[in-house]
């Protein structure tokens, strides 16, 4: 996901984006708006997908969005970009774009089946935040994209991290690679750094991560109440714990299957021991001889020390 983005102009029909984190020409982004804040009744997520042109001074690139780029095509018009807030666009890879779409649909599942617009009221003297506040339905999610993004960039990091070491990260795709129907195709120069097949893995670390946070909140929220033999308890706590464990492990499971197709399977040689495995003092006594006439594997490393054997 880009970090340092700008808005160099925006009408009713489009808005143009300037960056300077793109490392070549002809790449394909994905634009995501977050309507996350309840005010405006917009579409559910509104999405381009537009191909960077880089500036005729060559330092930075530039990002297009109008009707015509909207993804999915068939997603409705937007009546005037205006309207939108220049704080709730991100723009990301195609695989952050997947993944983000696979996490709504696990996290946020329920509100998606109640799109109203809910009930609205505009504050006075200050009262509401200085703005529209809104009580139920809209468009309010349980998490922004910053936050979903966040709970992304944290899973993959820890996949990195967990033996064996990887260094997978996002990378904008160009326009060939972008189309291919089949993610497992893109190989050689078209691959992009976060393989296919860790993508559901991700997901499910996100999910985790997500739950995780809504846990802590629903505990800071968490009260009991009683008026006349009345009884109000608001917990939810332990639901969510009991989901979060049962995910955490299979999540747990999955990762160290899925990491073990990164080990080094392939050995270091069959009957010998190449020289980068003994270092100079097994280069230095490699013609010590025990009594057999067999060299000794200490003797070889010397001081003791074994060689680095792979997994």
């Amino acid at each position: 996901m880009l970090r340092l983005f700008e808005v160099t102009d925006q009408d009713s029909a489009s808005v143009t984006f300037q960056t300077e984190e793109f490392s070549d020409e002809d790449l394909v982004a994905y634009v995501m708006y977050d309507t996350s804040t309840g005010v405006t009744n917009l579409q559910d997520y509104y999405a381009w997908r537009t191909t960077n042109i880089e500036t005729s001074s060559g330092d930075a690139y530039v990002l297009v969005i109008n009707d015509s780029t909207k993804y999915p095509r068939t997603s409705p018009a937007v009546s005037n970009y205006n309207v939108l807030d220049n704080n709730l666009f991100k723009i990301m890879t195609l695989t952050e774009y997947q993944i983000i779409q696979m996490l709504l649909t696990r996290i946020d599942l329920i509100r998606k089946r109640f799109p109203n617009p809910g009930v609205t009221v505009n504050d006075v003297d200050y009262v509401g935040q200085g703005g529209t506040v809104s009580f139920s339905g809209g468009w309010d999610k349980k998490f922004s994209l910053e936050e979903l993004r966040q709970m992304v960039e944290g899973t993959l990091i820890e996949l990195n991290v967990h033996p064996p070491h990887t260094s997978f990260y996002w990378e904008f795709g160009n326009t060939t690679s972008d189309v291919y129907a089949n993610p497992y195709t893109r190989t050689g120069a078209n691959a992009t750094s976060v393989p296919y097949e860790i993508v559901d893995l991700i997901v499910q670390g996100a999910v985790i991560r997500c739950l995780v946070a809504w846990g802590i909140l629903e505990i800071d929220i968490n009260f009991s109440t009683s008026d006349a033999g009345l009884t109000i308890t608001y917990e939810r706590v332990g639901h969510i714990a009991s989901w979060m464990q049962n995910l955490l492990n299979e999540y747990k499971a999955q990762k160290e299957f899925i990491k073990m197709h990164y080990v080094n399977s392939y050995g270091i040689g069959v009957g010998t021991m190449p020289f980068g495995a003994t270092g100079l003092w097994g280069m230095m006594l490699n013609q010590v001889t025990g009594p057999t006439g067999i060299t000794p594997l200490s003797s070889m490393l010397g001081f003791g020390i074994r060689s680095n054997v792979p997994l």
